[in-house]
């Protein structure tokens, strides 16, 4: 039996539920055309609402900013790429707090059709990789193999591998995360939950030997003269890491996804409250745990030159 009269809003929680499931777009429209017949939401409507829930959206309604109209110029799409590209973990809602001009639809729209970026372990990149992208990947992957193949598991204990990433005063809980069935409650972010970007950064470090490779990706504060001459003062080996490769970085694709699980739905009132979760969680996992992520690159580093160089997506 086929239900006749149905609001937009229930059948986007249908879809919004299905997806918490990891039902796919195809499985999901054939459920949804089959309780609610032809013509309440065609295949279109379904796969786009099937990509909003995934990507984090929450609201089942229309998204209505203040009868505001959803104004997309030239100069708007500029500023998104410049947010994207200076920190490229942003969050869709976070994007929507920057650019409350836009509707979250139209915003999701313009980083992944206009510009051409989608998510890959939690950073925002681009959907087809240029063929001197992809070469570079290959060559950093065929160099790190071959020191290990040299010096096998010496190699990778001596492999350091360090990066930055915010943690919010309030990390929701995943769909798939979640306790209750797949549904998350909503949760309002304090707006002071994330600082302010600030050119300098400051980071703790413990004694510091020789014989260390350091495998980091090539952001602006690691590339510069300052950065490179501390470290050339250290006597440590700076690993060859391509842009746009979060998919061949430990931090991104193991340490920081484990960390944000780990913190889903903790809520802190202070900075310091958050630095010391941070700091407990990362003492109290195991030391299997780091050397669990470093291994894994070996395995992602042969499916990288298999692709020629494409991403790695799991």
């Amino acid at each position: 039996m086929s239900i006749e009269s149905a609001a937009k809003c229930e059948i986007r929680a249908v879809i919004r539920y299905l997806v918490a499931k990891e039902k796919s777009p195809h499985e999901i429209f054939n459920e949804v055309r089959t309780v609610y017949g032809e013509g309440h939401m065609n295949r279109t409507s379904v796969y786009k609402w099937c990509r909003e829930f995934k990507n984090g959206c929450m609201n089942v309604h229309d998204d209505l900013r203040s009868g505001r109209p959803s104004i997309l110029t030239d100069d708007i799409v500029k500023k998104v790429e410049n947010a994207v590209r200076d920190d490229r973990r942003l969050t869709l809602d976070e994007l929507s707090a920057m650019f409350p001009q836009l509707l979250r639809s139209l915003l999701h729209e313009t980083i992944t059709e206009t510009l051409g970026f989608h998510k890959l372990c939690a950073r925002w990149v681009p959907k087809q990789l240029t063929e001197q992208h992809m070469l570079n990947r290959v060559q950093a992957s065929r160099e790190f193999l071959e020191s290990y193949e040299l010096d096998g598991d010496n190699f990778l204990k001596s492999t350091v591998t360090g990066d930055e990433t915010w943690v919010a005063h309030y990390t929701p809980l995943k769909p798939r995360d979640s306790p209750n069935s797949g549904v998350t409650p909503l949760h309002p972010q304090p707006k002071s939950s994330k600082p302010p970007f600030q050119p300098k950064k400051s980071w703790h470090q413990g004694p510091l030997t020789s014989g260390v490779c350091l495998l980091h990706d090539n952001a602006r504060p690691h590339t510069a003269n300052v950065m490179k001459q501390l470290l050339d003062s250290f006597g440590w080996d700076v690993l060859n890491h391509p842009p746009y490769s979060p998919d061949l970085a430990p931090s991104d694709y193991h340490l920081f996804t484990s960390l944000k699980k780990h913190m889903g739905g903790k809520e802190f009132s202070t900075d310091e409250e958050v630095k010391g979760a941070v700091d407990k969680w990362s003492k109290e996992v195991a030391a299997e745990f780091y050397e669990a992520g470093i291994k894994k690159l070996i395995c992602r580093l042969t499916i990288c030159i298999e692709r020629n160089g494409d991403y790695v997506e799991k």
